[in-house]
């Protein structure tokens, strides 16, 4: 064989080739040759290329052009790839094997098989027949991938791409007695709609699919009832090739008898489904009322917190009033306008904080003047600075320029201020800083307050914690500002880090980027 083979166009074959073609093959008559490079351009060939072809191969050429019938074919899905009783013309059958060598070449072996048309196997046939006569089977999304005709061997075969899948051929006769939707090639389906128990499945599946590895991932086995009222019962493939994601879902009552222990595993995931199903209504029905509760407070109450603040001004400001009242009673009155703007705050921290984790906000970045920024967070903290006579300083370059949304960013600015007035002492500095320089771009809240621990820092982002810590002059908080940062920030894809030793205060930095 060997000695035939060197004495063609091919000269010499690979030992792997070789070793291939003496092992594997047996000594049919007809037997022809093709090499290409990893694009699928022919390099070389040998044999009796007038038995399978009207024209001579020609180097260079792409081989789906050559021979329509190894359309999509190389490179192959597997190697070796072996397809058998393959039609390519009206009277001749081949066998048809696909490998790889060592310097990244591929092989196509074609044997003729025209006298055992009897066996030939229905797995590629209607792809090829198609493709013989130059046209594109209209129910084939994927023609280049022969995965599309596994329906013929009862496979349902889809194609992952992100969080959609799109069925690849058509579908299966059992498809049908289940009683499910119909399925079109062209539109994304939802998967977990249909097969609930594939929910589940994914979480298994998405490190196969997430790899740089080709892999794949079996389910488990689940149930589905027949429109006879006879059970059905499932199994499904994550399969990651060639950095893209498939799924094929194939029945097990045709491919094997079933034991009543998988059966049994069935039966019992399928009631996980169910309990799934109950959890998964009540954790909607609680979040629905989340979002009630949450509207209630940011919505009904601040018109009246707004009203008894608007009052406690108005009285404060009115001298003929406050000078018939006692120091103890003027006290009272600050202290009501004080814990009236607290609560208020409150509110409008808990309403930003559950939009945000719900994802209902969507950030519409618009160029931002940062001096806007500056005075709006000044004015908020001014008196509460002036009554710790704590020093504000502020830097912003006449080059800044920055995009975003003002008001969140705002909202967030104003957290971190209002965090460094609660725990610098009195007489202490806060920097809010604009910076544009060869470390980026970025916003820097310092302060000359307490500052705490590493363990501390690690965990002043970890979300909603509800930690009130009092500040320097006893100053109470709700826990809830640099959780709301934080949402803020990753929300217009920038970056927040802190730094922080305990007695020598706090550095918060925002790191900006696409502005």
């Amino acid at each position: 064989m060997t000695e035939i083979i060197n004495k063609g166009r091919i000269n010499p074959l690979i030992d792997p080739v070789i070793e291939y073609v003496l092992n594997n093959i047996p000594p049919y008559m007809g037997l022809f040759v093709m090499q290409t490079d990893a694009e699928g351009l022919l390099k070389n060939w040998f044999g009796p290329w007038e038995k399978y072809f009207k024209n001579s191969p020609v180097a260079g050429q792409i081989i789906d052009d050559y021979a329509p019938f190894l359309f999509g074919m190389v490179p192959p899905l597997v190697v070796p790839m072996v397809l058998s009783h393959v039609q390519i013309n009206d009277k001749t059958y081949v066998e048809i094997h696909i490998l790889a060598d060592e310097d990244g070449s591929f092989w196509v072996i074609i044997l003729d098989q025209t006298r055992q048309t009897g066996l030939m196997h229905p797995i590629v046939q209607r792809f090829y027949n198609s493709r013989l006569k130059g046209k594109k089977d209209p129910t084939d999304s994927s023609a280049k991938n022969t995965l599309a005709a596994l329906y013929l061997l009862d496979f349902m075969t889809f194609n992952k791409s992100k969080n959609a899948y799109k069925m690849m051929g058509n579908t299966p006769d059992w498809y049908s007695d289940i009683g499910k939707v119909h399925l079109r090639n062209d539109k994304a389906v939802d998967l977990k709609e249909l097969f609930p128990y594939l929910e589940v499945f994914e979480y298994e599946a998405e490190e196969t699919w997430s790899g740089d590895q080709d892999g794949k991932v079996l389910s488990g086995i689940w149930e589905e009832t027949k429109s006879t009222g006879e059970k059905l019962y499932l199994q499904a493939y994550a399969i990651r090739y060639d950095r893209r994601n498939y799924l094929l879902i194939k029945p097990l009552s045709q491919q094997s008898a079933l034991s009543s222990e998988f059966v049994q595993k069935a039966r019992e995931q399928e009631l996980t489904l169910d309990r799934l199903a109950v959890t998964k209504k009540k954790l909607k029905q609680l979040l629905d009322f989340k979002d009630q509760f949450v509207s209630i407070i940011s919505h009904d109450l601040r018109s009246p917190m707004g009203a008894v603040i608007g009052l406690t001004e108005l009285l404060l400001a009115d001298n003929s009033l406050t000078t018939k009242l006692d120091a103890g009673q003027l006290e009272l009155l600050g202290d009501i306008r004080d814990e009236m703007y607290r609560l208020l705050d409150y509110n409008d921290k808990l309403y930003h904080w559950s939009n945000l984790e719900l994802g209902n906000f969507r950030i519409v970045k618009k160029p931002i003047d940062a001096s806007k920024l500056i005075s709006y967070v000044k004015k908020m903290h001014l008196p509460k600075m002036n009554d710790k006579n704590i020093r504000f300083e502020t830097a912003l370059p006449a080059s800044f320029r920055m995009q975003g949304d003002e008001t969140l960013l705002g909202q967030a600015l104003n957290n971190l201020v209002g965090n460094a007035v609660k725990f610098t002492p009195e007489g202490g500095t806060i920097s809010l800083l604009f910076k544009d320089d060869k470390q980026g771009k970025r916003i820097e809240v310092k302060d000359t307050g307490m500052g705490m621990d590493q363990e501390s820092c690690d965990k002043l982002f970890n979300g909603f914690k509800r930690h009130t810590s009092m500040g320097t002059k006893g100053e109470r908080g709700t826990g809830l500002g640099l959780g709301i940062v934080k949402k803020i920030i990753d929300a217009h894809n920038f970056n927040i880090t802190v730094e922080s030793q305990p007695g020598a205060g706090s550095v918060f930095r925002i790191q900006i980027t696409g502005s």
